[in-house]
């Protein structure tokens, strides 16, 4: 038996596709900023600072001068990735409008399932060890107020991150190379970041960074090369981070 046609009225609409959000060909502004960053904090030349006469007296002790320096670092790279990112991240917020409950319940979705994989991994290595970035940062919580510490673990440096990480080294380096190889080279590069200058490294002190790259990486290819998607999960990690460490930490030193 033929069955009758829907009336257009009725028929149901074709779902959008999601868009790619293409970075765009590497610019010159891009490498600007790129150079900048590696001088900064791959180079440590920001730890320059710390020898101007004056500097570090200007702040209570040395963990408040550590993050003076990388407050001025952050403002001075952040500015140049938000005028030559800008665009970016405000087209690519559109990414919401597809599948927005399922994308924003990724949020807390993917950082929830970092953390359990990152747990699982940690547990079945036995004898977690925590990276000298991460004893620095705690360290901070205890000199440096909750609000300037918010502005650049949360705010700064996150875009920053995403920017090179994500926006360079995967959205416009997929140009030329496949994405799934940019991704790698992402996580690789993301993960070593936080060990640069510390002189010491240890594998399972590597797994929380490798874990939050790899997700991030994904969701920034599985929301069409969004900068913003990826910025706003890195975000919530940052806060959730920050907010545990201002007020759960204070009681386990104790």
């Amino acid at each position: 038996m033929q069955q009758t046609p829907v009336p257009y009225p009725y028929a149901p609409l074709p779902r959008k596709r999601q868009p790619v959000f293409e970075a765009g060909p590497m610019r010159r502004g891009d490498l600007v900023v790129l150079g900048t960053y590696l001088v900064l904090f791959v180079l440590g030349a920001g730890g320059l600072l710390a020898l101007v006469p004056g500097f570090v007296e200007a702040f209570k002790d040395q963990d408040s001068a550590q993050f003076g320096v990388n407050l001025i670092i952050y403002v001075v790279v952040f500015t140049g990735a938000i005028i030559m990112g800008f665009e970016a991240l405000r087209s690519s917020f559109a990414t919401f409008k597809y599948n927005p409950w399922a994308k924003t319940l990724m949020v807390p979705g993917g950082w929830l399932g970092s953390l359990i994989i990152s747990a699982i991994v940690l547990v079945s290595m036995g004898n977690p060890v925590k990276s000298e970035n991460q004893l620095a940062i705690e360290g901070m919580t205890r000199s440096v107020p909750f609000a300037t510490m918010f502005v650049v673990t949360v705010i700064l440096g996150p875009f920053v991150e995403e920017y090179i990480f994500r926006h360079l080294l995967i959205g416009k380096l997929s140009r030329k190379l496949n994405v799934w190889v940019c991704v790698p080279i992402s996580v690789v590069l993301f993960t070593s970041l936080h060990f640069i200058g510390s002189g010491s490294f240890d594998l399972t002190s590597a797994i929380p960074y490798t874990t939050l790259g790899i997700m991030m990486s994904l969701a920034y290819v599985v929301t069409g090369k969004s900068l913003a998607y990826s910025y706003v999960l890195h975000v919530f990690n940052n806060a959730v981070a920050l907010i545990l460490s201002y007020t759960l930490l204070p009681l386990f030193q104790q």
